[in-house]
């Protein structure tokens, strides 16, 4: 009897343990699962490329064939969005601001004139000074867009430019370099090397095919900028809708060749739908403009070019809110 007592005890706390081992297995497989993700979690809405462990830097200088021969990045089309009325409908979060800009060091400054769109008239004159081209690799192949100086150490431009929006650290841009002023192959400010990129987390998560395109913007770390020979643009948001915007890239698609660079100076046409709504102009650019400014007050970047309406001539931009002006602010 003692020994069957003893076996039937064992048994027990064999028993016993096993059920214990399984519930705090499964207790910690449902903590791992309840985890939450930090991009979808991240305070700043903000995602890098470093936090990825993926390096940008371009390991040699681009030569000026492989930059001509680089292909335009498709820029996103109307995914089936409802365009509206070309009314005021902001609602800013948060007082508007306008961040003034800095001249380079020739101080030299260009009036916009009445031009709807054409080639810009020199490249060194501010605001035009402070745009360039980024040319960069992704998923194999060499692409192209545009940007423009932010900081004395940042550029800005288009999410997708820099991630496909994969939600993955295989969708990160690398090889990265802007060349300021680019004309046919010409670098008068240098190439300058991204060291890092981010971009927001709704861009990175959703991309184009889940809603990514009301925070469709980006930006770089550069090591070596050279901003006395550009300048830097300022920084605007919670404004009104009506304004009128000069929009700067270097579109590469036909007709456009992609070595100019390229303006529209338009009013508002429409707001679009989204949230907040992006915002549109009437501008022929294509592929390769993409992540240019647009700019108000012919000194701040208040969007930058996003996506297109197909055969509508229309070109439309991201709402610069405050959380444009927190990922701004944000310090790789």
């Amino acid at each position: 009897m003692t020994i069957q007592r003893i076996s039937w005890y064992r048994t027990s706390l064999t028993i016993i343990a096993i059920l214990l081992g399984l519930s705090l297995g499964l207790a910690n497989i449902a903590s791992a699962n309840d985890k939450p993700d930090p991009r979808t979690t991240d305070p700043d809405g903000v995602v890098t490329s470093s936090e990825d462990g993926i390096n940008t830097i371009a390991v040699d200088e681009w030569t000026a064939e492989e930059m001509r021969n680089a292909t335009p990045y498709p820029m996103p089309q109307n995914i089936g969005r409802t365009t509206l009325p070309g009314l005021d409908t902001a609602t800013p979060d948060g007082p508007a601001e306008v961040m003034p800009g800095t001249l380079p060091e020739t101080e030299n400054t260009d009036d916009i004139g009445l031009f709807s769109t054409g080639e810009v008239s020199s490249y060194s004159a501010y605001p035009y000074s402070a745009v360039g081209k980024i040319f960069f690799r992704q998923n194999g192949g060499s692409f192209v867009c545009s940007g423009a100086v932010i900081k004395s150490n940042e550029i800005w431009t288009a999410g997708h430019c820099v991630h496909s929006g994969n939600g993955s650290n295989s969708g990160w841009s690398t090889n990265v370099v802007f060349v300021p002023q680019y004309r046919d192959g010409s670098a008068p400010c240098g190439q300058w090397n991204v060291s890092q990129l981010a971009t927001t987390t709704d861009w990175y998560t959703n991309g184009q095919a889940r809603g990514g395109l009301d925070q469709d913007y980006a930006k770089g770390l550069v090591s070596n900028p050279n901003t006395g020979c550009t300048g830097i643009l300022g920084f605007a948001f919670n404004q009104s809708y009506s304004q009128q915007y000069l929009s700067v890239g270097y579109p590469a698609q036909s007709p456009y060749s992609g070595g100019r660079m390229i303006f529209c100076n338009e009013p508002l046409l429409r707001t679009d739908s989204g949230s907040p709504r992006t915002y549109g102009i009437s501008c022929p650019m294509n592929g390769g403009a993409s992540g240019g400014p647009f700019i108000i007050n012919n000194n701040a970047l208040n969007g930058n070019n996003s996506y297109i309406y197909p055969g509508a001539n229309q070109l439309y931009s991201p709402y610069f809110d405050s959380n444009a002006k927190s990922f701004y602010d944000y310090r790789f």
